[in-house]
């Protein structure tokens, strides 16, 4: 009863008409889809909801969250929908939020943090204690003082005396000098002999002075540093103990945090990430996988007996700063922090064929825009790779190096993503592709892409300077990051508005991965996406950036030479 209970508290029966809907023959593939008309429906009536609802709070105008929907079918044959949001909900004093019941829970949530950890939490907090107490001791505090004044002092005194012995030095040899050459009163031999050993002794006590002097301090300091090291050693104790005990709260709370699959095979994040650790993987196991939406929702739908159909995911309310996100706006499962969870999960389910792996290219024809005996350049298709993939071959650089099979060097001297189309330089031999990469690399070449964008935009022109990195939980996506990210900059230039999307020139001076996207769509940008960009905007036939002009000087005449192919939107 309690059971039937829950799993009817978690289970969505959809409220529009679904019978003339087809079921998908397998399961989405979840890290690059087109939802299915049912996980579109599901995806409207959770958006309805959560635009209309006022049970619960959160600020979603500052903190916005990714949800999702898992489309099953019950225990009764009946078609619905689990829902879910990815980490936790605050309200607007930032408390903890109570969402409802029908929102299914995270695999290991807090509660079950606390009771696995409440036995530890008193020896946290008396390591904690000790480490404090041992850093602040007075004794330890006025040794780690005395040390440092000591070594100062001793740097200082023996400089001192340094300095003392070469001025010594220098007005011996200038004595012994004036008494070897004073010809008006002479020495005698044995004068001349006298003075020669009395200015030796000097210096040698001099010598035996500095080394004394050096003996001392070293005694001093390496007592003070033994002493030091003695406070030290026990303090390295304790935190090595505090730092021992956080592993194993953290190795259990990989262990405890169990996925199940359809098998009813139950495995932890520590297990699947071991597992990876011995093929040489090198990703670290993310601890709060369990609040993604898609292994909340496979365990939900696993642990009720339900039979998953397909899913959506998508983005409600604000961005973060540092990432891009469209309000409403489907998104692909998060493959940095899920692969490995999913992989175990959909283990026996018939997922469909990665979008990934197929060939956009094939028929497609390479325009040759100009060639000569050591440089030529094409005008790249959209959805066409400038060198091999992973699972696609047919790129620019193959398809040159078939054309021309007796070219040496490296060929490639820059790249357009995949879904950019248009100009695109290659070379023939080492020695051009060093000259003209090295004017790529001085930001000498004048580049211009073509760009339609979403909305309007105010200015007619601008600069963006947003620097970037990767989001290394979210690849391949990359983010605004003042602190660590690369430089990037890129001018502007409106060339029409119709119909409520923008026509831009672009001209970037660096040449960041996704750069011209994410100034783009960023909200410290032009706060618009491109037309198409299914990584940050919303997906259309094809992405409209085009890169249509370039200026270069040629690698062995030096003369300047531009190339421009026109935009197709």
């Amino acid at each position: 009863m309690q059971q039937h209970n829950i799993a009817s508290s978690k289970f969505t029966r959809f409220s529009g008409q679904i019978d003339t809907i087809a079921l998908p023959d397998r399961f989405t593939f979840p890290y690059f889809y087109v939802p299915h008309p049912l996980a579109s429906l599901a995806m409207e009536e959770l958006q309805h909801y959560l635009d209309n609802q006022k049970t619960w709070q959160h600020d979603f105008s500052t903190q916005g969250k990714m949800f999702a929907v898992l489309v099953v079918k019950n225990q009764q044959g009946e078609l619905g929908y689990l829902s879910s949001f990815a980490g936790t909900l605050l309200d607007s004093e930032g408390s903890l939020s109570q969402a409802p019941d029908f929102f299914v829970n995270a695999i290991f949530n807090n509660q079950a943090r606390d009771n696995l950890f409440s036995n530890q939490e008193d020896e946290f907090k008396t390591l904690e204690a000790e480490v404090i107490r041992l850093e602040n001791a007075p004794d330890f505090v006025a040794l780690k003082e005395s040390l440092a004044a000591s070594t100062a002092q001793s740097e200082q005194e023996v400089s001192a005396f340094q300095q003392e012995v070469a001025t010594a030095k220098k007005e011996r040899k200038l004595r012994r000098s004036h008494a070897e050459s004073d010809s008006e009163s002479p020495l005698s031999p044995d004068e001349l002999s006298a003075l020669i050993s009395e200015l030796g002794n000097q210096s040698s006590r001099e010598k035996r002075d500095l080394k004394q002097l050096k003996q001392q301090w070293q005694q001093t300091i390496t007592e003070l540093t033994t002493q030091h090291n003695e406070y030290l050693e026990a303090l390295n104790l304790v935190k090595h103990q505090h730092d021992k005990l956080q592993q194993k709260v953290k190795n259990d709370a990989l262990k405890a945090t169990l996925f199940l699959n359809q098998s009813g095979v139950s495995k932890s994040l520590f297990e699947l990430f071991e597992q990876n650790n011995s093929t040489k993987h090198t990703q670290e196991p993310i601890p709060y996988s369990s609040e993604q939406n898609l292994p909340k929702l496979l365990q939900a739908a696993f642990t009720l007996g339900y039979t998953p159909i397909t899913l959506g995911e998508f983005w409600w309310g604000s961005a973060p700063y540092e990432q891009v996100r469209q309000h409403k706006n489907r998104y692909p499962v998060c493959q940095s922090k899920c692969f490995e969870i999913i992989e175990h999960m959909l283990d026996g389910i018939d997922v469909d064929d990665s979008p990934l792996e197929q060939t956009p290219s094939y028929g497609k024809e390479l325009e040759i825009v100009y060639e000569d005996d050591v440089m030529v350049v094409v005008n790249k298709p959209v959805e066409f790779l400038s060198v091999p993939g992973k699972f696609i071959t047919d790129s620019v650089y193959t398809r040159i190096q078939a054309r021309y099979p007796t070219a040496t060097g490296p060929l490639i001297v820059h790249r357009l993503d995949m879904s950019t189309s248009g100009l695109l330089v290659l070379t023939l031999t080492p020695e051009t592709n060093k000259q003209v990469q090295k004017q790529f690399i001085e930001r000498t070449v004048e580049k211009r892409y073509t760009a339609l964008l979403e909305g309007n935009i105010s200015n007619d022109s601008g600069l963006i300077t947003l620097p970037l990195r990767g989001d290394l939980e979210d690849r391949p996506r990359q983010m605004v990051c003042h602190s660590d990210g690369r430089s990037a900059e890129t001018s502007y230039q409106v060339i029409e508005r119709e119909n409520n999307r923008t026509k831009v020139h672009l001209y970037p001076k660096t040449g960041r991965t996704h750069q011209l996207r994410v100034h783009c769509s960023h909200q410290a940008g032009l706060n618009t996406p491109i037309v198409g960009d299914d990584i940050y905007g919303f997906k259309a036939d094809r992405l409209h950036l085009h890169a249509g002009y370039l200026k270069l000087r040629h690698p062995i005449t030096g003369n300047e030479i531009e190339f421009e192919v026109e935009a197709e939107f």
